[in-house]
Parts: C-alpha cells; sequence; structure tokens
C-alpha cells in the first residue's frame, strides 16, 4: 500500500529520547541531552514512572532516535512487541551506565543508529560498538548511501543482495542519470556510468553489480541489483471536493506507472490553495511520507506565462482563477522542472509529474539530472 512508501532516512539523526532507569543512569542521561541540545540537536530525557514498556510503547515512532541508559537485555526485551522492519524502526542506541560503550542495537544503516552510536560516543568519551557487517569490513552498505543522499533503496530484497555482494568483494557500478556528489559520499568515479549504459536483460559482468539511480522503471532489474530512488517527482493534483486519500494514492500510482516512473520518487504533492481544507490531500502525503504544497492563482499563473505548450482551460478558469492547475502546481513544486507527464484525468482527480532538475543531498550537496 502506499503507506509503504517512506521517506525516512535523510541524513543524520537529530531527535532525540534519551530513556534512562537509575540514579546513575538518569545522571548520565541528562550529560547527554546536555551535550546533544549544545550541538544543536534536540534531546530529552525520560525515566518511566512505572511501566518501562508503557513509556516506550508512548515514544516509539515519535523521535528519530531512542537511546537507552540500561542493560542490552533490558533494552531487548522491551522493544520485541514494537519491532517491524529495518525500513521502519527507529535508530536505537544502548549505553551503559558507566558511559563505556554506546551500541548500536536498531536500524544501523536506515535508521542511522550507527552514526547515532559513534556521535553519542563521541559526547561521552565512551567506545562505539557498531556490529553491521559492511561496517566492520570498511565498506559503505547501498542503503546507508541512499540515506547520505535522500533517497529510497528499492526494492529491498534486491537491497539484501546488493549488500552480500559487496561482502563477497564485488564492484558496485552506478548507472546514473544524476550527477553524484564529487566528494565524501561519491562512489569512485570509475564506477559511475550513465543510466543510459546499464546492462541489458543477459549475462553481464559477474563481478560487477548494478544499482540503477534514477526515478524511472528499470525493467528487467537483475535480481542482485536495486534502485536508488531521488525523490524528484513532484506531482500536481486536482481534485473533487471531498476525494478520499485513497482515491488520491491509486490516482498516483497509475500516473507513475504510465509515466514510466517509480512512485517511490514521488518527493512532494502541490495543488492549488483553494484545496487547503481537502483532507483527502492532507491524508494522502501523511501516508506517502512527502509535503504538500499549496500554490496561489497568481504563482501558478505565472508559471503557465511563463512554460510554453501549457493549455490554459477556459472552464477551470473561472473554477480556479487560473487555467491551468495540474501541470502548472507540478513545475511550481521543483527546481528546474519538466513535465514528463501531461494533466491525466483519473477519476475524481487529475495528476500531472514534473521532475525536477536539480536536487541536495542530505548533507547539502548539489546534484543536477544529466
Amino acid at each position: 500500500m502506499a503507506g509503504e512508501v517512506l521517506r525516512q532516512g535523510a541524513g543524520e539523526v537529530g531527535d532525540l529520547a534519551v530513556v534512562a532507569l537509575t540514579p546513575a543512569g538518569k545522571a548520565l542521561a541528562g550529560r547527554l541531552a546536555a551535550a546533544w541540545n549544545e550541538a544543536g540537536g534536540s534531546a530529552r530525557v525520560y525515566h518511566p514512572s512505572s511501566s518501562l514498556g508503557s513509556l516506550v510503547r508512548t515514544l516509539w515512532g515519535r523521535h528519530e532516535g531512542l537511546v537507552f541508559v540500561m542493560a542490552v537485555g533490558i533494552v531487548v526485551r522491551v522493544l520485541a512487541p514494537l519491532l517491524r522492519d529495518k525500513w521502519r524502526d527507529p535508530a536505537v542506541v544502548v549505553v551503559d551506565e558507566g558511559g563505556r560503550f554506546a551500541v548500536s542495537l536498531l536500524g544501523g544503516h536506515w535508521g542511522g543508529a550507527n552514526g547515532l552510536a559513534r556521535r553519542v560516543a563521541a559526547l561521552l568519551g565512551a567506545v562505539p560498538v557498531v556490529t553491521t557487517a559492511t561496517d566492520v569490513q570498511g565498506k559503505t552498505a547501498v542503503d546507508l548511501l541512499a540515506r547520505q543522499w535522500g533517497f529510497l533503496p528499492v526494492p529491498r530484497e534486491g537491497v539484501k543482495a546488493v549488500n552480500r555482494a559487496l561482502l563477497e568483494g564485488k564492484r558496485l557500478v552506478f548507472y546514473t542519470e544524476w550527477q553524484l556528489p564529487a566528494e565524501g559520499e561519491a562512489p569512485p568515479f570509475d564506477r559511475v556510468r550513465p543510466l543510459r549504459e546499464g546492462p541489458g536483460p543477459g549475462p553481464g559482468n559477474p563481478e560487477e553489480v548494478p544499482v540503477f539511480v534514477t526515478s524511472r522503471e528499470v525493467s528487467p532489474l537483475p535480481a542482485a541489483a536495486c534502485c536508488l530512488c531521488p525523490p524528484s517527482l513532484a506531482a500536481g493534483i486536482g481534485c473533487r471536493r471531498g476525494v478520499s486519500a485513497g482515491e488520491i494514492e491509486a490516482a498516483l500510482a497509475e500516473a507513475c506507472r504510465r509515466a514510466g516512473r517509480r512512485r517511490e520518487s514521488l518527493g512532494v504533492l502541490a495543488t492549488h490553495s483553494a484545496k487547503l481544507n481537502e483532507r483527502g490531500l492532507r491524508e494522502a502525503a501523511r501516508s506517502l511520507g512527502v509535503p504538500l504544497f499549496f500554490f496561489t492563482s497568481q504563482i501558478l499563473q505565472g508559471i503557465l506565462d511563463r512554460v510554453p505548450g501549457l493549455r490554459d482551460v477556459e472552464f477551470v478558469r473561472r473554477q480556479m482563477g487560473v487555467g491551468n492547475v495540474c501541470e502548472t502546481a507540478a513545475l511550481a513544486a521543483v527546481p528546474e522542472g519538466t513535465l514528463v507527464l501531461p494533466k491525466l484525468k483519473l477519476g475524481r482527480v487529475t495528476v500531472a509529474l514534473a521532475e525536477a532538475g536539480l536536487l541536495w543531498s542530505a548533507s547539502g550537496r548539489e546534484m543536477r539530472r544529466i
């Protein structure tokens, strides 16, 4: 379902809940929270008034990261009923009361727990404990790279296969339609090739594993391969009053299919400011994990005047104050955008898709479409 499309995972963990049980643990938790807040993050200390399990259930999903100052065994038992999978669980780090070790327990890559453990350890003068195989071998997992860029890695089984191949010593080759960051986060440049040079359906080099950096559907996708989907698509939406989130999500899925784009690359929904109170739109954006932008008639008219070839419909103008909503809203929502799907009517919803020509990685590095 559309709610499975996640936008978690971009950048470092910034918002923390620090949970402690004993007086010594509370003192250490207070020291960590103070240091974290001083460094520009947001941390709050919690301690259960009665049940630890009840407190953790309340905190689960409300913070990007959870730091427990207590024994690992206690944390494992209290978290067990709440766990879903590596893509949806938050970062969890456990620190002993003596402040000697910071253990990345859960969500090491996609959740950001490995990086969180290292930052917590640095603040406390502790030793970070990271056990994920790629980190132990000094290699960058493909889902960690996706997190650093703010992209979504799919399919999940393909991500596992790619990381497994990486551990076996195979080379990852990136086929991309984006200029990747020039330093720090980038793979070696001898392994970055244009998307059009991607391998065909036949057997490729057995020592190379393809990673496709694109919003496009790659078909057929090799078994040991994955896609890193940039949040580059904007969906401009028009709808009848009272339309449901389900209708909107179904229309978006069909629009992406017809455009040959992956739904995971939807980065923003956009519409006319007259739709400000449409509950279905807000619920659809929340389900997809993307922002919802509202544009006035004046802004949309500016797009209509500037971009050649857009239709100016008199009936729409009488109703909305501008003769084009879907296409202009999509183009207004992304920098240097181009229309990849003109207005498409699907039941009570109309959709247009635009793709950005410019993105920024989670650390602020510029990436342009090529």
